[in-house]
């Protein structure tokens, strides 16, 4: 059993303080989202979580594409590379499940959207460690995994 003594006093706010407190925290998040704006790897960074997220719940990578498509034009050469792989992982995927869908009746459609998962996690772990290495996507217009 522990002894009153030796439990800290409880720290008493006014009510006027608990609001203050709480403002600078808000202004200390919009520093922080600030300065995450400048840095030039955030933007790929959402659009891959985006993507990871996709994996999971397809809603998500709509979100990342359209931030690809914003974001490539103002980035960075290395960078660009990861946000024409990204565009073309959407574009090879919907194409993919389209015929797979298609040759479904002929047993190669079944083949294919059971492996296009594996695909598309794939390309996502292989682009953002490279993303994290800060290393260009070799080939970001290669169907596989550049």
């Amino acid at each position: 059993m522990t002894d009153a003594k030796s439990l800290p006093e409880p720290e008493i706010i006014s009510p006027g303080e608990n609001a203050k407190r709480s403002g600078d925290n808000f202004e200390n998040l919009a520093e922080d989202l600030k300065c995450m704006s400048k840095n030039p790897m955030t933007m790929p960074r959402a659009t891959y979580i985006l993507y990871a997220i996709a994996a999971v719940s397809g809603l998500p990578m709509l979100i990342g594409l359209v931030l690809a498509y914003v974001a490539r034009g103002d980035a960075p050469m290395w960078l660009q590379s990861h946000y024409t792989f990204m565009i073309r992982t959407f574009w090879y995927g919907v194409a993919l499940i389209a015929i797979g869908l298609v040759t479904f009746i002929i047993g190669v459609g079944m083949f294919l959207l059971w492996i296009l998962p594996v695909w598309y996690v794939v390309r996502i772990v292989r682009g953002w460690m490279l993303l994290e290495n800060q290393k260009p996507i070799p080939d970001p217009e290669s169907w596989l995994f550049s």
